[in-house]
């Protein structure tokens, strides 16, 4: 029976992540997985999280189930620091394992609407949202979005796309901090795109990944609260693996938006779907989350780790534009500078990603993305050494 399987097309980031640890190099850099790293190259535990942790050890009281759409204190206390306490009461909301899951259940409800609406996505955009779309059966097209060659967003393309969107279609975003291309829109940008969606009748679905990365979490936040604000309808989809270093702990959430009187039919749909996939949320991550934000000092201790986290992925961007101009006498990764986030596309054609891996140990994902949080001050020479090797031999 087995042998009908079909082959599965890979995560081009697992790829990249198998292709690094069959590299018997010593001097190898690892880019692809998108965790944050210190100056040491170590992923910590924030303390504030330590302290969370050590809190619940001693006041929990049990290990039961959970409501099928998770802790709703969770996801008040994460919703009211999010978007805010009159908009919460609007929503719909659910703890979900990530912000994978939350996609996954929000992707299966609309593939299962009569007559179901079409998913608009930004192109590149992150990996994960075609095989989940897919695998929920919904409908997607692609717009533009990013040129990684002229290092510049395309903007006006990705308008021009959208106008062949219909009145009740989808168009998932992400918010700071894109992945993989570092670009975020500016404030303008965003607004012209939603007055866009709103004359079509288009539904915001915005994906929150790296709150606090880009300018603060408060800040980081505007993106979800305007759309929240604005538009009678959204879904609102997060992960707190990177704001709180928790990757493993599985800590997001989905808020959706809708008219008053579907809210209760809305949560029913959404308990349903739970139900049939992860049945269950993780607890402990979600649990160390609420913990935090409901305690004024653990949440100025978080806060202030979040920043530090940030100030250093913005002085690596620096870094590599400083060390490039005075060592290299170049500018070519300047755009680096003015991105967000851990993540950035190289402007690398096919051949040129080969040689960058096989001929100088530098292991990125397929289309150019790397990985800026994980280099220390010894990897930045190195990284751009290679860089231009690759591109000027190729």
């Amino acid at each position: 029976m087995f042998e009908k399987v079909e082959d599965y097309p890979v995560d081009p980031i697992m790829i990249g992540a198998d292709y690094f640890a069959q590299d018997p190099r010593a001097d190898k850099l690892n880019l692809t997985v998108g965790i944050y790293q210190d100056g040491d190259g170590n992923t910590p535990v924030l303390h504030a999280v330590k302290l969370a942790e050590q809190r619940l050890i001693e006041t929990q009281t049990s290990k039961s189930y959970l409501a099928l759409t998770g802790d709703a204190e969770y996801c008040r206390a994460l919703g009211h620091q999010i978007l805010g306490m009159d908009i919460y009461d609007s929503l719909v909301a659910a703890q979900t394992a990530g912000g994978a899951v939350a996609l996954r259940v929000m992707a299966d409800l609309l593939a299962q609407i009569p007559d179901s609406p079409t998913v608009w996505l930004q192109t590149p955009t992150y990996g994960n949202y075609v095989p989940i779309l897919i695998a929920a059966g919904a409908r997607f097209q692609a717009v533009p979005y990013y040129d990684p060659i002229l290092r510049e967003i395309m903007f006006e393309q990705m308008l021009d796309g959208l106008k062949e969107a219909r009145t009740g279609d989808v168009f998932l975003m992400q918010g700071v901090c894109h992945n993989p291309t570092g670009a975020d829109m500016k404030p303008a940008q965003f607004d012209a795109l939603l007055n866009l969606l709103e004359k079509k009748g288009v539904v915001p679905w915005i994906d929150l990944a790296y709150l606090g990365f880009a300018q603060s979490f408060a800040a980081d936040c505007d993106m979800a609260h305007k759309i929240a604000a604005r538009f009678p309808e959204c879904i609102i989809c997060i992960t707190l693996s990177k704001s709180f270093g928790i990757y493993r702990d599985r800590a997001g959430a989905l808020f959706v938006k809708t008219n008053p009187q579907d809210r209760a039919h809305m949560q029913r749909a959404l308990s349903a779907i739970v139900r049939s996939g992860a049945s269950h949320a993780p607890d402990h991550g979600p649990s160390v989350v609420r913990t935090i934000l409901e305690d004024a000092s653990l949440k100025k201790l978080w806060l202030s780790e979040l920043d530090q986290m940030r100030m250093r992925v913005t002085k690596v961007r620096k870094d590599i534009v400083a060390t490039e101009a005075r060592d290299f006498g170049r500018n070519d990764l300047g755009y680096l500078a003015y991105q967000s986030g851990m993540f950035s596309l190289l402007p690398l054609t096919v051949d040129q990603e080969k040689v960058l891996t096989q001929n100088h140990g530098i292991h990125i994902v397929k289309g150019g993305r790397i990985n800026v949080a994980r280099l220390t001050a010894n990897d930045i020479p190195h990284l751009i050494r290679a860089f231009h090797s690759a591109t000027s031999n190729s």
